[in-house]
């Protein structure tokens, strides 16, 4: 039970851990990223710190013209060394001359060892360093002053450290230059208080060239506490950080570093740097190659603005590696997008071949819907005229049915009525009944008047619209609800019979009289005689909607 207990206890101990560790791990990729970010923008704002130098450098030249001292020009013309001494090497070496006249005309061995000193730094830097070591070995230590101690011994340190970075200490001269580097470390640091700036940065190069990594990680923390961001102290102390981190294994807190110290170097417009090539490395190592190939050429810009010989050969080393991986990964990336593009463009003309194949559809169909719309339309007006059709043969088969029925009773009546005096020998009755041209009169005025009371119960509206294509002062009205013989043509005419035979026939006129009606209201009327009959046709029809 205790072991089972234990054993839950130590994997959320260690699950707990994990996560810590796994989140912290992110934090610090996470940070290394935006500071990344920072940096590139720094790259792009380059030449405004490079202003910024030159207008400092600038203002110490100006003083230089208001003053005639030679110690107070001396002293200007140190300070303009020092800014050029990670910045451009020529100039450097144009004002360490004029210093180096105005120590042996003034006869001062204290401004003489100093320009020496200065100058020494200045060559090795360049990468001179057989030049830099003659300088400082025809200086006798015992003769300079107590307070050039320390950049005697830190030139020292300038000139094997350099050596060493040139020749590596994996071989015989870089063990030699390592053990000469551990002395001057050793007198550069004794020979300062704990209270000097520079007393931790040394005190951790001792550390660090002892083994004593921890140690050294403790001091160059100190040595930054007291350093400003943005200055070449800070990307000193910044640079070192990064080479201790490396060497604990922190390969991300070397990174985070690397990076300090480049944003150092470009705020404070430094050009003899060695953190942005050691971040390019890193990178790309990392497989960020398109980031590792911008900040090599970066640090290959500053070497060659600085004119650092010595710079450019590590650079030379590193940089056709990374640029051929780069260029590699760049016909890569090229041979994909083209790639994509033929895809793409394949993809493209299908998509044209289906929206082509699609519109012509789209079109047959509207055609389609077109010529359905077309007979639809037809349809509804051939089934209007049905109906029209329809309603009038009703009306009319009704009205036919009853004349015929009214006309067979009235023939049975007839027919009785004449057998009747027939048999009674009334001949002369009979004789009077046939020859009765007033019953015939009677029974046409019946048939004219259901006829039109047929009509108007199909057209209600016809004596109006007839009206309509009249002139006013010839307008016709109706009288008992029957229609004169000028009217009874027309309704004729709408009902479809445009004979005029047929319609003489039923209105018992000659085929002279039928025609002089139709002429005499078409003379009526306020549109073509060719016009006037189609409107007719149109009275009453169905509307189609």
């Amino acid at each position: 039970m205790i072991y089972q207990l234990g054993k839950r206890f130590f994997i959320i101990i260690c699950t707990v851990l994990l996560f810590f560790s796994c989140r912290e791990k992110r934090t610090k990729i996470s940070t290394n990223v935006k500071l990344l970010q920072t940096l590139d923008e720094k790259i792009k704002e380059k030449k405004n710190y490079e202003n910024n130098k030159k207008k400092s450098i600038k203002k110490l030249k100006n003083e230089l013209l208001k003053t005639t001292n030679d110690s107070t020009i001396y002293a200007i013309n140190h300070q303009i060394v020092e800014h050029y001494l990670g910045y451009q090497c020529d100039s450097a070496y144009l004002y360490s001359d004029k210093n180096k006249e105005i120590a042996i005309r003034n006869n001062n061995k204290q401004w003489l060892y100093r320009n020496l000193l200065q100058r020494s730094v200045l060559l090795s830097t360049t990468g001179l360093f057989v030049e830099s070591k003659e300088i400082l070995d025809d200086i006798d230590p015992q003769n300079i002053p107590k307070d050039l101690h320390f950049p005697y011994n830190s030139a020292y340190e300038c000139l094997y450290s350099n050596l060493i970075d040139y020749t590596g200490d994996d071989n015989i001269y870089g063990q030699k230059y390592r053990e000469k580097l551990a002395i001057y470390y050793h007198s550069a640091y004794i020979s300062m208080k704990e209270n000097d700036p520079f007393y931790y940065l040394f005190l951790s190069h001792k550390n660090r060239i002892n083994g004593n990594w921890n140690v050294a990680n403790e001091n160059i923390d100190r040595f930054l506490n007291v350093t400003k961001p943005g200055t070449r102290l800070h990307a000193i102390g910044s640079f070192c950080k990064a080479v201790i981190e490396q060497k604990l294994g922190n390969i991300s807190s070397q990174e985070k570093y690397l990076i300090y110290s480049a944003i150092s170097d470009i705020e404070s417009s430094t050009k003899e740097n060695r953190s942005l090539q050691e971040l390019a490395i890193v990178l790309f190592q990392q497989g960020d190659t398109e980031r590792a190939y911008t900040y090599i050429q970066s640090a290959l810009e500053d070497a060659n603005f600085y004119n650092a010989r010595f710079r450019n050969i590590q650079i030379g080393k590193v940089q056709p590696i990374i640029e051929e991986t780069y260029l590699n990964t760049i016909n890569t990336q090229n041979k994909k997008l083209w790639t994509s593009i033929f895809f793409i463009s394949l993809l493209l003309l299908v998509l044209l071949g289906t929206l082509y194949f699609i519109y012509k559809n789209l079109r047959t169909i509207k055609s389609s819907k077109n010529e359905l719309s077309k007979i639809n339309s037809d349809l509804k007006i051939l089934n209007a005229k049905l109906d029209e059709a329809n309603h009038i043969k009703e009306e009319y088969v009704a009205f036919f049915i009853n004349q015929c029925s009214s006309y067979l009773e009235k023939f049975d009546r007839y027919k009785k009525l004449m057998s009747n005096r027939l048999l009674s020998g009334q001949l002369q009755k009979v004789s009077e009944m046939l020859n009765n041209k007033k019953n015939h009169e009677m029974d046409l005025n019946e048939l004219y008047q259901n006829f039109d009371q047929a009509f108007l119960k199909i057209y209600p509206n016809f004596v109006d619209e007839v009206n309509k294509l009249l002139r006013p002062e010839e307008k016709y009205e109706l009288s008992f609800g029957t229609l004169n013989t000028e009217l009874r043509i027309f309704a004729l005419i709408r009902l479809g019979i445009n004979d005029t035979q047929q319609i003489s026939d039923f209105l018992r006129y000659s085929l002279r009289t039928i025609y002089n009606y139709r002429s005499r209201v078409k003379a009526k009327s306020v549109v073509s005689n060719d016009q006037f009959e189609i409107k007719i046709m149109h009275i009453g029809s169905i509307s189609v909607q």
